[in-house]
């Protein structure tokens, strides 16, 4: 786009072409011909150094995801690498479709008439006239310009500032998988009937749901694939939902409407549905948003320290709710065999393990064969013998000469309970409670509310609050968000260096990464987006963005001061007008083609939406204070370094003196 316009503003000035004779038109037409190819040639190389210098800057502002590895390059690898291959082909297509097919095209004399339509007339008016006022009004500002960039740093850093501690965080945004999940935890000791009666009663009101299609339940345990796990005091549901519905609002609806069940002592929770697999911050704890994790030696000690934690947690915190992650202690029937006696009467724990297996779920001896299927016979005690757990007293053992005794001669009989889950990390003990954010709730805040709940509780001895796995994910977010941006701008910055072989006229160019940070903050602040991961891709590639309007403007200023023999002042004067229309053009197209990215239409836009809002917000501000803000740097700097900076030249300084250095002669 810019290649094409500076082409079409040189061939502009071109003289028309004067209708001669015959004789002679082929001549004119000839020469015609040679000064439009040589203007389309002449324009193009007169940009073609600040286009590779702003495909550099944009390539290497990327150059740190593939460096670092890791989720996020996981996560964004075709992201970016889309991205670079696209910027390199725009390069190639700009300096070679672009510049022969307008030699081609523009010498064609026949025109549309296009341009004498009314409406687009009367845009080149305005925008002429715009670009009149705007030049008028940039030499103001650049008269005053230690005040005006004194005062844009001042408001925009200091709101930036203000406006950043109020930003949520989060670790990446929840994707819209067009499902939510149910899980429910019963007290000890539930049957699997009651189980049963009470999930018909959750997916009733499930079902009464306007945006639920159906409901998928399992009662007493859970189901994944072939992997099938019995537990009475779980249940599972797995609601489908309707397209276009808002996940969100549905469970915190449905969680309202099941806890007027008054379900005493049973825990529902209803959440959106998860990616299975996306493993965020390496929890043990999968699909919740924040980990309370206690380590401790005794167990007993430990599971009261985690009930009160859990209570404390329930009571106190309003962003977010809380559930173990382990089921409670399970009721049992404890048999403990009296060995002595046992060995007496020539018993061996095999043989008491089997009489118990069979009485209780039976054994199977034998297969009759039906047709080609092989049928088990299973023999096992009549269930109304064992109705009481006392009962197993009478259970017969056989000993030699097949006499029978019982099975509470040779053994202890008692009810107790025993852990539902043993839970390690580190074979260490740990209690993990596992938490959802409530709606509107962000990761930051509830971390914040969590730990001061925590840290202000008296936790038996022994027992340790470990980090949290959530906490810990998201301050190395923070820290990766400042090491990327800051190596992204450097390696824009050695760019930069290397191309216009100054430190001077990159320095111009690189100031304008902080107006577009403090835009990008600008539009997370109005929208209420969290940063996260995909805000941090969005700030690395607007930094490579941001450059470009600059590049163009300082390369122009550059080439008017060496062609006309102007000052600095006067060179940025003309080129910040000139470039005004390119700067405007790709600035509007890059900004529309990002806003229906920004707004998350469409199922799984929510993904890339902060995305989206950080570059659309940055770039738009970013290039409004640009126009303003880069000549005034340019002029200034200047004028502070009087002398141009070249690394070359200070490299072969360098080296002249070190060799300098080396000989000379010992006094």
């Amino acid at each position: 786009m810019v290649i094409l316009e500076n082409i079409s503003k040189r061939v502009e000035s071109l003289p028309p072409v004067i209708e001669n004779g015959s004789s002679s038109q082929n001549g004119h037409n000839g020469s015609q011909a040679q000064s439009l190819i040589a203007a389309v040639e002449s324009s193009s190389q007169e940009v073609e150094s600040s286009l590779v210098a702003a495909t550099g800057a944009n390539l290497v502002s990327v150059l740190p995801f593939v460096l670092i590895g890791g989720f996020v390059s996981l996560l964004f690898n075709e992201l970016i690498l889309t991205i670079c291959f696209a910027v390199v082909a725009s390069l190639l297509v700009a300096i070679t479709v672009v510049p022969m097919l307008s030699a081609r095209l523009l010498a064609i004399r026949w025109s549309s008439g296009m341009h004498r339509f009314w409406l687009l007339r009367a845009f080149n008016r305005r925008f002429e006239w715009a670009t009149w006022a705007y030049g008028r009004t940039l030499a103001k500002v650049v008269r005053r310009r230690r005040l005006v960039i004194l005062v844009a740093f001042v408001v925009l850093g200091g709101s930036s500032l203000l406006m950043a501690g109020q930003i949520p965080q989060e670790i990446l945004p929840r994707i819209n998988t067009g499902q939510a999940n149910v899980n429910v935890i019963f007290p000890p000791g539930t049957s699997l009937e009651t189980n049963r009666k009470v999930m018909a009663a959750v997916d009733q009101v499930l079902l009464q749901q306007p945006e639920t299609e159906y409901v998928f339940t399992t009662a007493g345990g859970s189901l994944f694939a072939n992997f099938i796990s019995s537990n009475p005091a779980r249940s599972s549901s797995t609601v489908t939902l309707k397209p276009g519905s808002n996940i969100t609002e549905f469970s915190d609806r449905a969680s309202r409407e099941v806890n007027k069940l008054n379900l005493a002592g049973i825990r529902v929770r209803v959440s959106p549905g998860s990616v299975r697999g996306l493993n965020l911050n390496n929890s043990p704890l999968r699909g919740a948003d924040v980990d309370v994790v206690l380590q401790g030696q005794d167990p007993e000690t430990l599971r009261q320290a985690g009930r009160q934690v859990l209570a404390a947690l329930d009571e106190q915190v309003t962003l977010a709710s809380f559930r173990p992650d382990a089921d409670d202690r399970q009721p049992e029937v404890q048999i403990l065999p009296d060995w002595e006696r046992a060995k007496a009467f020539g018993l061996t724990i095999q043989d008491i393990g089997n009489t118990i297996q069979t009485a209780i779920s039976g054994s199977v001896p034998t297969q009759l064969q039906r047709n080609e299927r092989l049928v088990d016979v299973r023999v096992q005690l009549d269930k109304t013998l064992l109705q009481e757990p006392s009962q197993l007293q009478q259970l017969p053992l056989f000993v030699d000469n097949n006499i029978p005794i019982r099975l509470g001669d040779v053994a202890k009989i008692q009810e107790g309970r025993a852990p539902g889950e043993i839970q390690r990390i580190n074979q260490r003990p740990v209690f993990l409670i596992a938490g959802n954010l409530n709606k509107g709730a962000s990761l930051g805040a509830a971390l914040a509310e969590v730990q001061q709940v925590v840290a202000g509780l008296d936790l038996p001895e022994g027992v340790t609050l470990q980090p949290s796995y959530a906490g810990r994910t998201s301050q190395e977010l923070q820290e990766a968000l400042k090491v990327l941006g800051s190596l992204a701008a450097f390696l824009v910055f050695v760019v930069m260096a290397v191309q216009y072989n100054s430190l001077v006229d990159p320095l111009v160019i690189i100031l304008t990464i902080p107006l577009a940070l403090a835009g990008g903050i600008l539009g997370l602040y109005v929208t209420g987006t969290a940063i996260g991961i995909t805000v941090l891709v969005g700030a690395v590639l607007l930094v490579g963005i941001v450059v470009n309007n600059a590049i163009i403007m300082v390369e122009l200023a550059n080439q008017i001061r060496e062609e006309q023999g102007c000052d600095r002042l006067t060179a940025i004067l003309k080129a910040a007008p000139d470039r005004l229309r390119p700067i405007m053009m790709t600035t509007i197209t890059t900004v529309m083609g990002l806003f229906p990215l920004a707004l998350g239409i469409g199922e799984g836009a929510t993904f890339l939406q902060p995305l989206g809002v950080v570059v659309f917000s940055g770039l738009s501000l970013a290039t409004l204070l640009t126009l303003f803000i880069v000549p005034c740097f340019y002029v200034l700097l200047h004028d502070l370094f009087q002398v141009n900076v070249r690394p070359r030249e200070m490299l072969k300084q360098g080296r002249s003196l070190l060799a300098k250095a080396t000989y000379l002669p010992d006094k």
